[in-house]
């Protein structure tokens, strides 16, 4: 299924807090008062480790959870590469906390995507007061420059896009030639108006016949501004 995670706020008394707002009026004596960025402090990308079913061990495509794939977007296990055939293993060079399996760009694709969408908060972020922070492990398979990169778009409420930012690719060069992941990371402001997010991780072939751009233990933060 396509992912489409809710990040609503809390109701309190009535009123959904959205993120990055703040709740007008009072609440009554003994009610918890919710926070003013329900979205902010939690990784928002649901299945962001290609955990939540069983990874490929063959080269075929299954299904991501929470991901729509197009051609051969897939998750591949870590222990596919101890018999030397996956790209990658449980002890190539990437997350410490890595689970059992990354995303894998997969057989006979020159472009292949995943993509998910994420719902803020009724409201959306009216202010340029709550910051995100993009990250993840991106790679690819030995001396091969095939590559992933992982963009975010901050949509408004009619799904239009107001501004698209993302990491990577991270290239053979980058590697040494070495199959593996390496972290990357960028931060900004979430731009006012945002109501919902669009994340597309585009695994792109440069060589050979399969599409060997990798990714692992991705991450999208919101903080609040201090």
């Amino acid at each position: 299924m396509l992912g489409r995670v809710s990040a609503w706020g809390a109701v309190v008394a009535g009123t959904v807090l959205a993120a990055g707002l703040t709740l007008s009026g009072t609440a009554n004596a003994g009610e918890a008062t919710a926070p003013a960025c329900p979205s902010c402090g939690h990784n928002l990308i649901l299945n962001a480790g290609a955990d939540a079913a069983k990874g490929t061990s063959n080269d075929s495509v299954v299904k991501v959870p929470h991901w729509k794939g197009t051609h051969g977007f897939t998750a591949a296990a870590y222990s596919w590469g101890v018999t030397g055939d996956g790209d990658l293993s449980p002890t190539s060079p990437g997350p410490k906390n890595r689970g059992a399996n990354y995303f894998y760009g997969g057989p006979d694709s020159a472009v292949s995507t995943g993509t998910q969408y994420v719902t803020v908060a009724a409201g959306g972020v009216k202010t340029g007061k709550v910051h995100y922070t993009l990250s993840g492990w991106l790679g690819g398979f030995s001396s091969q420059d095939d590559h992933a990169v992982l963009d975010v778009t901050f949509e408004n409420a009619k799904g239009k896009a107001i501004a698209t930012y993302g990491i990577g690719p991270v290239t053979a060069a980058q590697r040494k030639d070495t199959s593996e992941l390496l972290f990357r990371k960028r931060t900004g402001v979430v731009p006012a108006g945002t109501r919902e997010l669009k994340l597309v991780l585009v695994m792109t072939r440069e060589e050979g016949s399969d599409d060997d751009g990798l990714a692992d233990s991705l991450s999208l933060v919101f903080t609040e501004a201090k």
